[in-house]
């Protein structure tokens, strides 16, 4: 399987490594857009749809990623302003590795069906970013679509990426130095443990 979506963190590319559709979810928005901001710069050139009325990708803070890891591609931006957009968006984005932020922003009951069918079918890997508490609204949004689903928690230090479900680990807590996201630290124990 192609590996060009990455994370960057080693623990977390293992266990996604083999998963077609992997989801990262947090109710800390500044953390989601910072993780994501990495992983579109990891894994550009890439595909992204973003899902909002406005903002949601900082192009000046993608190319620091990109500056930071030493990593050069183009990222290809379409964007979904209501939720009735949101599907025939993902569809008209081809069968190419995708990066889908914030699926789910309209909470429109109607649409969920629609976007988790097009999610479902596509052949390239894919990652989403949900804003959302997924222990409260996980089944209405296609939990069971995604081979992994990883929670991600500020902490006092840093934060945390929760394995919510996986096919390969078990529900696990990996920690994250506040400077980790930036490319300071490495894996540390975490490399004997996963």
């Amino acid at each position: 399987m192609d590996e060009r979506l990455l994370t960057g963190f080693q623990e977390l590319d293992r266990i996604t490594r083999d998963d077609e559709f992997v989801e990262f979810y947090s109710t800390d928005w500044e953390l989601l857009r910072v993780f994501y901001h990495r992983v579109i710069a990891l894994s550009s050139p890439i595909l992204v749809v973003v899902v909002s009325e406005r903002g949601g990708l900082d192009p000046v803070l993608v190319r620091r990623f990109q500056r930071i890891f030493n990593v050069t591609g183009s990222v290809k931006l379409r964007r979904a302003f209501k939720a009735e957009d949101v599907e025939p968006t993902i569809r008209a984005m081809g069968d190419m590795e995708l990066i889908v932020i914030d699926p789910y922003h309209h909470r429109n009951g109607r649409e969920y069906s629609k976007i988790v069918g097009a999610l479902r079918e596509r052949r390239g890997k894919r990652f989403l970013f949900s804003y959302m508490d997924r222990q409260r609204e996980g089944p209405t949004f296609g939990l069971h679509s995604a081979h992994s689903v990883i929670k991600l928690e500020r902490t006092r230090t840093g934060f945390r990426a929760v394995i919510m479900k996986s096919v390969i680990v078990d529900n696990v807590e990996i920690p994250y130095g506040l400077w980790d996201i930036y490319g300071r630290g490495d894996e540390g124990l975490m490399r004997w443990l996963l």
